[in-house]
């Protein structure tokens, strides 16, 4: 069920708009006459979407959006403008309005648009914050494990690799910020070590299958720290790749 804060002076027009969004299409519309009443209703609740007209007497759209925005709300928010009216859909974008669109006769032509743009828009948003979760969950991950995740390409010769604070038990600590750096990580490889971790790598390239294996690395002069690589192909738009993870097991 999605949501919907509606906001208009004109009574009517909520109204009919409510009734034509609500009718068997898993929308929720709460209306508020004016920007005030509107701000009063977000005091207690949260929305999926913010829709209002930007001719209201009082506080006008773009004035309430500003006030939305002030509070850190990024509720996405669409405003409507009269046509031909240029000057309020540059503002309306310049202060961080996701969508807008002209008021017009057909109605219901219309309301059938806001509906499909309102689901495009609360859906994009949505996996959107998805997203930031899983990259914040992984980063306090990496933050927590002495291990980071890297990728490998032939033509690139060496790693991207990602750490967090942790993995600076056996990697330079300036690489250690949950920052995604490419780095001559075979350097870091015991000599001895170097030859065979390269042929695994491309060998797992070339036959596309995932590997594991143990070798030593230097963080710092005189310093040794036992790690194991583990990779897995993987197929992008430019060819296969290698992307896995690799763990200090002296810190298990």
């Amino acid at each position: 069920m999605i949501s919907i804060l509606l906001v208009d002076d004109e009574v009517q027009f909520l109204e009919i708009t409510k009734m034509f969004l609500e009718k068997g299409r898993g929308i929720r519309v709460t209306t508020a006459t004016s920007g005030d009443e509107a701000l009063e209703l977000l005091k207690n609740q949260k929305f999926d979407a913010i829709i209002s007209d930007y001719a209201m007497p009082g506080m006008n759209g773009i004035e309430f959006m500003k006030r939305v925005k002030s509070l850190g709300d990024d509720t996405p928010f669409i405003i409507f403008t009269g046509r031909g009216r240029e000057d309020v859909v540059i503002d309306a974008l310049n202060f961080g309005a996701d969508l807008y669109l002209e008021k017009n006769p057909d109605v219901r032509g219309q309301l059938s648009d806001v509906m499909k743009r309102v689901k495009n828009l609360v859906s994009s948003r949505s996996e959107g914050r998805e997203e930031k979760e899983r990259c914040r969950l992984l980063s306090r991950m990496l933050d927590r494990l002495s291990c980071a995740t890297f990728r490998f390409r032939e033509a690139e010769g060496d790693l991207f690799l990602l750490a967090g604070d942790a993995a600076s038990s056996f990697l330079p600590a300036s690489l250690c910020h949950g920052r995604e750096e490419r780095i001559n990580f075979n350097d870091m490889i015991n000599p001895g070590d170097r030859e065979k971790v390269k042929n695994t790598r491309l060998e797992a390239l070339r036959k596309a299958r995932e590997y594991r294996i143990r070798y030593i690395v230097q963080p710092a002069p005189g310093e040794e720290r036992r790690v194991m690589e583990r990779g897995f192909p993987a197929l992008h738009q430019d060819g296969y790749c290698i992307e896995g993870y690799i763990i200090d097991l002296d810190s298990l």
